[in-house]
């Protein structure tokens, strides 16, 4: 690809004057990553003339140098060329005196590519900063049943990219004319280092289920470094990965200095307590069908097509599946049936509701099925007919009534999916273990509350306050973690103003940093968020490991997707990032995102995580859709929205954990509060709150 689609490609934009400036020495004297580094540095995503005449000035070259000659031009000698080629080495060893000389040309040629290679090994310096906070004096609440008011993480959702780093100054040659390769190639068969552009392989390797791991190694580009590319959603490369440039240190902490040990004599008695979890569903683990096209001659939308239609099939059976174990819904039958029910049968019938209106005598629904497509009428007087502002557009619900046989369904019942009203009680535990949930911390954010973080990682390692912390503390085995871990990269205009960590790497290496203080006997379950390096569109199988290396060598964590289903000794928790509470605010009345808990269950009530298709959420082009609330949790944990606040609904335990990061400007604007610092203690055998412990004392901005 060429300077412009490269740019494009990374989501930046050049203007035609900076193009013509920099396109004759692209790959010759700099290369992509640089010019994306340089980029970024400078805060813009627009590269103009200003911006690479100062670029170009600091990689040495002239902006009118070009690197094309005409043919009547005569080519310039190989020492010439040697010694401006391979200025940014700074040595080169021996040069030829003659260009009849083969043997010296080769010697010169071999020390100066070995003069390359070493160029790029200088060692890789940073500074950290992070110091342990003063301790203070917490306080903790028992669950009650009091509702909080807090926040909604505004911006757009776009996945994180960071910092392109490069590979080593001076590695790369390109040959410029036609003489000079003739040159070479009849001087020495050991020809100078040639560039070359990175060969990326049709078929990604592939987990079992579809899913590749983010990205793909190329080639080597002649200077002994294989550069990958980094893929996003659907194959579109995000990032170009080399080597970092070195000597360059770093104006932030990434926690490296950041020890914490557990306080002497302090007794763990989750460390006795044998490990009971399972991962009950992860999307990694789901195989998906291909879609097949009918013939060679169809068009690429045509897939497209077929899989999202796959989805809604599936959406479909298994709703159908749930509704139907409502001992209240009886005489299902399709829709293209109706015509040979008689008009004074009441039927059932299961459907999505692709549209919803308010009439003037009541509500009207378009229901879909398998076999065709309906209006459904409920008139308002009817008690039922409330539910219109409970469903959601692409919701499966089930409706009872009559058919007219012109071509309208007059119902008198609607049934939700919904969960039972009594579920099975399961056997107590023999002893008390408790986990703690957590969500939307936002490494790398200056918003971020470092100082409670850390003094949060000191109270797990016993730094307590008084007894009833101690017994908190010591029971702790399990830590969940719903997604947002880091704050990302480009995710919201205007967001490289706020980052304290302005690259994606070193963000993963600062969380793992602070997460490998917490005690080796916790088990922390780690999922994506929106901010996160993963697929943006739902469901999202994980990180990249790209990015998220760091996380992946923490010996006491367990990457999960996003939804996820967690089996702690025998109680099932769903965990989701929550990004279907957009659309439920913005589909159903009297909803907001300061109370979360309240979206939580519209959603737990229609069994699924994002009903809605096209709006919001994006939805990945999947065969199967595994957003669905298949089985009923014992406790569902969702973030997003920085607010924490909880609920009971038949036996299931609702809960929004909050977050970690405190209001940042775009909050500011739209007067939204969130409740950062608070750590919900959840007792297993019950799946309820226990307690919740305070730390937004340490929070500034709070």
């Amino acid at each position: 690809m060429g300077l412009i689609e490269d740019l494009m490609s990374n989501n930046y934009l050049i203007t035609p004057s900076a193009y013509y400036l920099l396109v004759d020495a692209y790959k010759r004297d700099f290369t992509l990553a640089e010019l994306i580094k340089f980029a970024k540095a400078k805060g813009t995503f627009v590269i103009d003339s200003a911006l690479a005449k100062e670029f170009l000035s600091q990689k040495g070259v002239s902006p009118m140098e070009s690197s094309t000659q005409s043919p009547s031009q005569e080519a310039p000698s190989l020492e010439e060329y040697i010694s401006s080629e391979s200025a940014p080495s700074g040595e080169i060893s021996e040069e030829p005196s003659s260009l009849n000389e083969s043997a010296e040309l080769a010697a010169s040629s071999t020390k100066m590519a070995e003069a390359v290679l070493s160029s790029g090994d200088a060692s890789r310096t940073s500074i950290s900063t992070g110091t342990i906070p003063e301790s203070g004096e917490e306080t903790y609440e028992i669950s009650q049943s009091g509702e909080e008011e807090g926040s909604f993480s505004g911006g757009e959702s776009f996945i994180s990219t960071g910092d392109v780093e490069t590979a080593g100054v001076g590695g790369d040659f390109e040959s410029e004319t036609e003489v000079k390769e003739s040159i070479l190639s009849e001087a020495s068969d050991e020809s100078l280092p040639v560039e070359s552009e990175t060969v990326v392989e049709e078929a990604l390797p592939e987990n079992g289920n579809g899913y590749n791991n983010g990205y793909v190694n190329g080639d080597e580009n002649g200077n002994g470094v294989k550069p990958k590319v980094v893929y996003g959603d659907y194959g579109v490369p995000i990032a170009y990965v080399g080597e970092e440039i070195p000597g360059k240190e770093k104006s932030y902490s990434v926690y490296s200095d950041f020890k914490i040990s557990p306080v002497e004599g302090f007794h763990y008695r989750a460390k006795e307590i044998p490990d009971d979890y399972e991962v009950v569903f992860d999307v990694k683990n789901v195989k998906f069908a291909l879609p097949k096209a009918k013939n060679a001659a169809g068009k690429e939308g045509d897939i497209i097509i077929k899989v999202y239609s796959d989805y809604f099939r599936s959406r479909l059976r298994k709703m159908r599946r749930i509704l139907r174990e409502n001992p209240e819904i009886g005489g299902v039958i399709d829709i293209a049936k109706l015509g040979y029910v008689r008009g004074d049968d009441e039927v059932t019938i299961i459907g999505l509701v692709n549209s919803k209106k308010e009439t003037a005598k009541g509500f009207m629904f378009e229901v879909e099925d398998n076999t065709g497509v309906i209006k459904v009428f409920i008139n308002r007087n009817n008690e039922e007919s409330k539910k219109f502002f409970q469903i959601m557009p692409d919701a499966v619900v089930a409706f009872r009534g009559r058919y007219s046989g012109r071509g309208i369904f007059f119902a008198n019942r609607i049934y939700l999916p919904d969960v039972p009203k009594f579920k099975r009680e399961k056997p107590p535990l023999e002893e008390k273990v408790y986990a703690v949930l957590l969500s939307d911390i936002h490494v790398g954010s200056n918003k971020f509350c470092e100082k409670a973080f850390m003094r949060f990682l000191e109270w797990l390692n016993g730094d307590v306050n008084n007894k009833a912390e101690e017994e908190f503390v010591s029971r702790i085995k399990y830590m969940i973690i719903a997604g947002d871990v880091v704050d990302g990269i480009g995710i919201y205009p205007g967001q490289y103003n706020e980052l304290a960590i302005p690259d994606i790497f070193d963000q993963y290496e600062a969380l793992a940093n602070l997460l490998s203080n917490v005690p080796e006997h916790i088990t922390m379950f780690i999922g994506p968020g929106n901010h996160d390096a993963a697929r943006t569109a739902l469901p999202q199988p994980g990180f990249y490991e790209e990015y998220a290396r760091p996380l992946l060598k923490l010996k006491n964590a367990v990457i999960i997707s996003n939804p996820a289903v967690i089996r702690l000794h025998g109680r099932d928790f769903l965990i989701a990032h929550g990004r279907g509470i957009e659309d439920v605010v913005t589909a159903l009345p009297n909803r907001s995102h300061h109370r979360p808990a309240e979206a939580m269950l519209d959603l737990l009530k229609l069994r699924h995580l994002a009903p809605t298709f096209g709006e919001k959420v994006p939805i990945a082009p999947d065969s199967e859709d595994t957003l669905v609330i298949e089985s009923v949790p014992d406790l569902f944990q969702a973030g997003h929205v920085h607010v924490m606040q909880y609920k009971m609904y038949n036996g299931v335990f609702l809960i929004n954990t909050g977050t970690w990061q405190a209001q940042t400007e775009f909050q500011k604007m739209v007067n939204i509060v969130p409740t950062p610092a608070r750590v919900p203690i959840i007792d297993i055998e019950t799946a309820r709150l226990r307690a919740v412990i305070r730390f937004d004392q340490y929070c500034e901005g709070v």
